[in-house]
């Protein structure tokens, strides 16, 4: 979650034209099959957080045929170790729909993949984004700003993308006045999916955004600026320069995380708060409760799907693994699992421990946790000052896409006085 590591889908799963059932490997028992349409299925995307609740006790390992067919873990112990292990559970796949170019370094297993997560480690570390943190407030007061004496709005557009947006084009040294851009491709990358058309738009979405990419490393390359771009291209890997395709690839990766994990954390986390006003009302009374608050969220709501393929057979969570085979992690179900978290269905803002894995865990772990939290944390303080009011508007549909990064295509608000 956040920006960088496990922030895209680095399945292939989420590569498949229509989900159409293929046939079930030989060395797959027909008990453990369940068809479960982790981007389209009805029942899925209708609660695709909940979903899980309801298979775990059943169902701790299973086979889904759809997309192309993959295992599916369900429990915390075997998402986490699954994580642990990147020399069984391998990351070497291409991650986005339509690009065939591998990123870095989530398309890398250890050690490489350490020799480029270790570019990222410091321009992400806690005391850079503390540098941020003045930028953050400065552009959530100004978003909340355009909403005053408004009645209402459309959250997710209105501030859950607006917000994160606005950081990462900062970060990245990207012109504002582009950001409609940014998030149009950003959209057709991740969430459009399909039929040939929409394949079609991914490709092309992918094709500008490389060559936009491309074309600002190389102005980079010769007039540095102050941002992530310019604080990339002098660096070394392996006592050599990056290659140009390198930082082009790091910072597709940095732009693609960066304009969706942190809205769909803050979605969940807004409607659940607008759903919940007794929750809601003790982060108003108590802002120093934000921070555990938005632990406990993360883990109800924990939207990513990470994925991987198996580097070879195995026995795991007591089935017969071939490889090749794939694997999907959710994380909403390792965090709602009563095993690990006692009460799990219950959201306790005062919950200690709470070792929740929304960020992942093991080699992967996103490199841009502490961002996502100083943009949660700071989001939550801001909005609740200003607005602490407010419900789902009566009568409106939530819509809500499956996928890599389960979120919410719209949140309406209504703002309540007293």
């Amino acid at each position: 979650m956040g920006y960088g590591d496990d922030a895209t889908d680095r399945s292939g799963l989420a590569t498949a034209t229509e989900a159409q059932p293929e046939t079930v490997p030989d060395h797959v028992s027909a008990d453990l099959v369940y068809p479960l349409d982790h981007w389209n299925g009805a029942a899925f995307v209708e609660d695709p957080l909940s979903f899980w609740d309801g298979l775990r006790d059943d169902r701790r390992v299973f086979w889904s045929p759809f997309h192309g067919g993959f295992w599916c873990l369900t429990r915390y112990e075997d998402i986490h170790e699954a994580f642990q292990r990147p020399d069984l559970f391998s990351s070497r796949l291409t991650n986005i729909p339509g690009r065939e170019v591998k990123l870095l370094p989530i398309s890398l297993d250890p050690p490489d993949h350490t020799k480029y997560r270790r570019l990222l480690n410091q321009p992400f570390s806690p005391a850079r984004i503390d540098v941020l943190i003045g930028t953050i407030a400065e552009r959530c007061q100004a978003l909340l700003d355009g909403l005053a004496g408004q009645n209402g709005c459309d959250f997710i557009d209105a501030f859950g993308k607006a917000l994160p947006t606005s950081i990462f084009i900062d970060l990245l040294g990207l012109p504002p006045e582009e950001i409609e851009q940014f998030m149009a491709w950003n959209h057709t990358i991740l969430h459009v999916h399909g039929d040939a058309e929409g394949q079609a738009l991914q490709r092309q979405a992918n094709e500008e955004l490389s060559v936009y990419l491309s074309e600002l490393v190389a102005v980079r390359k010769t007039a540095r600026a102050d941002d992530l771009i310019s604080v990339l291209i002098p660096l070394e890997i392996d006592g050599r320069p990056l290659a140009d395709e390198e930082t082009i690839a790091l910072a597709y990766l940095l732009f693609m995380a960066g304009l969706d994990t942190v809205t769909s954390a803050m979605g969940w986390s807004w409607k659940f708060l607008a759903e919940h006003p007794a929750h809601r009302q003790q982060i108003v009374d108590d802002p120093s409760l934000i921070p555990a608050a938005i632990e406990e969220l993360l883990r109800f709501h924990s939207f990513v799907q990470d994925a991987r393929t198996l580097s070879r057979d195995a026995v795991f969570a007591g089935v017969e693994m071939k490889a090749g085979d794939r694997i999907m992690l959710p994380t909403a179900s390792a965090d709602r699992d009563e095993d690990q978290f006692p009460d799990a269905m219950t959201v306790d803002f005062q919950r200690d421990p709470n070792r929740h894995i929304a960020f992942a865990a093991g080699p992967h772990r996103c490199v841009g946790s502490h961002l996502a939290r100083a943009e949660l944390r700071i989001a939550m303080t801001e909005w609740h000052a200003r607005i602490p009011h407010y419900r789902l508007t009566p009568g409106a549909e939530v819509h809500i896409h499956g996928g890599a990064v389960v979120g919410l295509d719209q949140l309406p608000l209504d703002f309540v006085t007293g």
